[in-house]
């Protein structure tokens, strides 16, 4: 009685059409025009025909019958019954899909006549299972949740996204409610094979918010966990291991003004470890399991060096040696009198050492190819991976609108979606990778695809970026950092072009080409690839790196300012005779003077091109044209002594270097030391030995 409804139409009998279960578990089979009947004794199981599938695959009588949570066989007397079964089944389950009968003709094949396999259709799981009670709402392929679609459990648990054989397989966003309280944690993720694997973007209810990289449902490879609740406000930028912070990794103590930069091990500070404080000060030790041990390095705000032991309060202890700025140097014991300061007994030797203790920390300890390997190793697999276009995200990060954090801030980690002039596909990128070999044609592609946000290679080095600024901003402005940081540059710019010549390889294999070792010479870049790529990545580490540079050459910038201050008080003449300058020299004839006027009255008047042109040093960040800039000066002064002289006249190095002195007085460019020491550490190597390091080091 069940069954009968009145809209319900009877299809087929087995008792008119014999067939069976061939596991026995029903007597007699009924086929209705929207669901098929098993019946045994007094029960019987419906199955709607929109989500009944039909595999004719078997052999001899056999009809395999797929529903969302169970596969079963009917078996027929012979292939003819199989065939009128098979048949009015599959318009049956046609009909039911497209809402409406029609008379189809027996034995008719064709587009049209047999049901899709791909469906869309909402299903409650009742079997026992991981989506026992669960509603599933989209899309269907032979039984199975596959394509887009959403999956709701009754606990509150709900995922949106791509489904692959009845798993989530793909991107995803799945919002998981919180027990105690009235909040949720919001996944958005790649999965694979049900579980979380690849980058994603996770905000926990508790206001912790993690970014980076996924397998098997926890944290492992590069990632940022940050902690935006007023308590205990932390960020954590490093390798992860099974959920743990374990490698290497920057830990940001906002509460305490402190930054962690070292090896951790279990979500412990284990290994060697650099510590920087807001005060400035910063020290060099190694931990075991959050504990200080052995002796380290502890470097003052006077410039004095401390090697040996010291407590978590920074107070000496044991045996040490402090090396201090004036060149004394104390050696022995050192111990605390309780509050009345610092007992020592030791030598005193006021003879300068032959060799200053280095103030740069961290060269050795963390050698530059091992600090940032799980950023790397995704782009790698990446590549390994063939480029697939539909794995592209999952190993190198994509951006997506978060509930809040992202609202009130502009931080972002790898991609930044956005309206773009330039639409980055994996085959288009692969085929403009081949169409701009050439030098000229290469630069400007590397320059599009390196601010690009969708682009691979401007992801990875978006990437560093965030790396780089979670060591070396703010608190990590620590001068005695300069060399770390200045390495790493040099090496992203290293690693880039190797991704960009991985990425060139790939789009040649899948022309069934080969990067040819007897190329046309012309298309052939410097061998140094990276020294193509560093001017174009230094603009996003360019705050942090000069504001280093600038710490570490402090007082030697405040000294040329104060003797700039006092240049600047003589006019032209008097600072010309005053620099040595050889009178035949002075472009006096250039000036045009009143009756008035006397030459002593002159200011910035003289060589005023040649100044005009070295003010331009810091408008840009670019070592080259920085260099550039110095040499267009050194030829604005060549050319005002030639116009001066009415002849062309090539600047010896005993003339350039009063002149050069003279233009760098007028100048007054703010930071100069370190803008030298930033342009002779960045520099193409290729210069060196050259005029371009003969001007510097004249400017030096």
């Amino acid at each position: 009685d069940v069954l009968c409804v009145p809209e319900r139409r009877l299809l087929e009998d087995s008792r008119n059409l014999p067939i069976a279960s061939g596991t026995a578990r029903s007597e007699r089979l009924l086929l209705f025009d929207d669901v098929l009947v098993l019946i045994q004794g007094n029960s019987f199981q419906s199955f709607d025909l929109k989500l009944v599938w039909e595999r004719n695959r078997l052999q001899d009588c056999d009809l395999r019958i797929t529903t969302p949570e169970e596969t079963f066989i009917l078996s027929t007397k012979d292939p003819q019954m199989k065939a009128v079964w098979r048949w009015k089944l599959e318009q049956a389950v046609r009909q039911a899909l497209n809402g409406k009968r029609d008379f189809p003709l027996w034995g008719r094949s064709g587009e049209g006549s047999e049901a899709p396999s791909r469906r869309f259709f909402t299903y409650v799981f009742r079997m026992e299972g991981r989506l026992r009670g669960a509603t599933y709402e989209g899309e269907w392929l032979w039984g199975k949740p596959h394509g887009k679609g959403t999956l709701k459990w009754r606990d509150g648990r709900n995922h949106v996204g791509d489904f692959q054989e009845g798993l989530e397989h793909g991107f995803g966003i799945c919002l998981v409610p919180r027990r105690s309280e009235d909040r949720y944690d919001c996944y958005k993720c790649h999965w694979y094979q049900g579980k979380m694997r690849g980058y994603g973007i996770c905000e926990y209810g508790n206001d912790l918010v993690y970014k980076g990289y996924f397998k098997d449902n926890v944290r492992q490879g590069f990632g940022i966990l940050e902690n935006f609740s007023a308590e205990h406000p932390f960020k954590y930028t490093g390798q992860w291991e099974n959920d743990k912070k374990n490698g290497y990794g920057v830990w940001e103590d906002k509460e305490r003004g402190e930054r962690y930069i070292g090896m951790w091990l279990d979500d412990h500070r284990h290994g060697e470890g650099i510590v920087v404080t807001q005060s400035g000060l910063c020290y060099q030790r190694t931990f075991h399991g959050d504990k200080m041990v052995g002796s380290g390095i502890l470097l003052l705000e006077d410039d004095s060096v401390y090697e040996g032991n010291f407590t978590d309060d920074l107070t000496f202890v044991g045996k040490g040696k402090l090396s201090m700025a004036n060149g004394f140097v104390l050696q022995g014991t050192f111990s605390s009198r309780g509050g009345r300061g610092l007992s020592t007994h030791g030598v005193l030797s006021t003879a300068p050492e032959p060799q200053r203790q280095p103030d740069q920390l961290g060269l050795k300890e963390f050698p530059v190819e091992k600090r940032w390997t799980g950023i790397f190793e995704q782009f790698l697999e990446f590549l390994q991976s063939g480029c697939k276009e539909e794995m592209e995200e999952s190993f190198t990060g994509f951006h997506i609108q978060t509930s809040k954090e992202l609202r009130k801030s502009q931080e972002y980690l790898f991609c930044q979606r956005g309206s773009e002039e330039i639409s980055w596909k994996m085959e288009e990128i692969l085929e403009d990778l081949i169409e701009h070999q050439e030098p000229e044609s290469l630069q400007s592609y590397l320059e599009k695809a390196l601010e690009s946000s969708l682009h691979p290679l401007g992801k990875l080095l978006r990437a560093l970026t965030v790396a780089f600024q979670a060591t070396y901003s703010g608190i990590g402005a620590n001068r005695h950092l300069l060399a770390m940081a200045q390495e790493e540059v040099k090496f992203y710019s290293k690693k880039i072009w190797e991704f960009y010549q991985g990425l060139l390889r790939v789009a040649l294999e899948r022309k069934g080409r080969a990067p040819s070792e007897d190329a046309d010479p012309r298309l052939v870049v410097p061998p140094e690839g990276s020294s193509l790529v560093l001017p174009l990545i230094l603009p996003g580490f360019y705050p942090e790196l000069s504001m280093l540079y600038m710490l570490q050459h402090q007082r030697e910038d405040e000294l040329y300012c104060q003797g700039i201050v006092e240049l600047s008080l003589f006019p032209d003449i008097q600072l010309l005779e005053f620099l040595d300058v050889q009178k035949h020299l002075w472009p006096l004839k250039d000036l045009t003077l009143t009756s008035n006027q006397r030459h002593s009255l002159i200011k910035d008047k003289c060589f005023l091109s040649a100044t005009e042109c070295l003010q331009k040093l810091i408008t840009t960040v670019d070592p080259r044209e920085k260099l550039e800039i110095l040499r267009r000066t050194f030829e604005e002064l060549e050319l005002t002594v030639s116009r001066l002289r009415d002849a062309e006249y090539r600047l010896p190095m005993d003339d350039l270097l009063p002149l050069l002195m003279f233009v760098v007085s007028r100048a007054k460019i703010q930071h100069l030391g370190a803008e030298i020491h930033l342009i002779r550490d960045l520099m193409d190597p290729t210069n060196q030995g050259g005029m371009l390091d003969f001007l510097l080091t004249a400017l030096e």
